[in-house]
C-alpha cells in the first residue's frame, strides 16, 4: 500500500509539471496589431493543445481507475487495496488536473485558430490590401504615397531633337574635302600628307 501511494504521488507530480502546455508555450498575437505591415509573431501550431488534450484524457482515465480500486476498509487480508483518503485525494487531484489540461487544450486550439486568421490577414496587408490592415488595427493609417513624376514635356513646336554628331568626329573631318588645302582626313582629323619620295 505504501509503494502504491508513493507511486501515485510521484506520477501526479510528474504529470502536473506537463499541464498547461498551451498556456506556457504558445505565443498569442497582441491585438490590435500595432504595425500590420510587418510579419506577426504568434503560434499557429496545434502541438501544445494536442498534448494538453492527451494529458486531460490521461487524468480522466486515472480518476476512473482510482474510483474502481478497492478501499482497504473493505478489502480482505492480503488483497490489493488503497486507503480511502488516498483514493478520494487521488480522484480529486486527477479530476482537477483533467480540468486544467482540458481548459489549456481548449485555449490552445483557440489561440492557434486565431493566430492562423491573423497571419492570413497580415499576409494580405503586407501585399497592399488596406482593408486587411484595417481589420488588424482599425486605427492604422496608410502611409502617404508620393505621386509619380510627370513624363518629360514634349517640344510644343513639334521639332525633332537636334541630331548628335557621329562619334569620333568632334567637329573634325569625315572625308578629305572637309580639310583645307592639301591636308587629308585621317581618323577624323585633318593632317598634312606625308612627303612624296623623289
Amino acid at each position: 500500500m505504501i509503494r502504491r501511494r508513493s507511486s501515485l504521488a510521484l506520477l501526479a507530480v510528474l504529470l502536473q509539471s506537463t499541464t498547461g502546455c498551451s498556456f506556457a508555450f504558445m505565443n498569442k498575437a497582441q491585438e490590435p496589431i500595432a504595425v500590420p505591415t510587418y510579419p506577426v509573431d504568434c503560434t499557429s501550431s496545434v502541438a501544445a493543445p494536442v498534448l494538453d488534450a492527451i494529458c486531460s484524457g490521461y487524468f480522466v482515465v486515472n480518476a476512473i481507475a482510482l474510483a474502481g480500486m478497492k478501499s482497504c476498509d473493505s478489502a480482505a487480508p492480503g488483497e490489493a487495496c488503497i486507503a480511502s483518503s488516498t483514493k478520494s485525494g487521488g480522484i480529486l487531484l486527477s479530476a482537477g488536473l483533467a480540468v486544467l489540461c482540458g481548459v489549456s487544450a481548449g485555449s490552445g486550439f483557440g489561440y492557434a485558430s486565431k493566430c492562423e486568421g491573423i497571419k492570413n490577414l497580415n499576409a494580405m496587408c503586407i501585399t497592399g490590401n488596406e482593408a486587411s490592415c484595417k481589420k488588424l488595427n482599425p486605427a492604422w493609417v496608410a502611409p502617404l504615397k508620393l505621386p509619380a513624376p510627370p513624363p518629360p514635356a514634349a517640344d510644343p513646336a513639334g521639332a525633332a531633337p537636334a541630331a548628335v554628331a557621329p562619334a569620333g568626329t568632334n567637329g573634325g573631318c569625315s572625308r578629305d574635302t572637309d580639310c583645307k588645302g592639301e591636308r587629308i582626313c585621317v581618323q577624323g582629323s585633318c593632317v598634312e600628307p606625308a612627303a612624296k619620295a623623289p
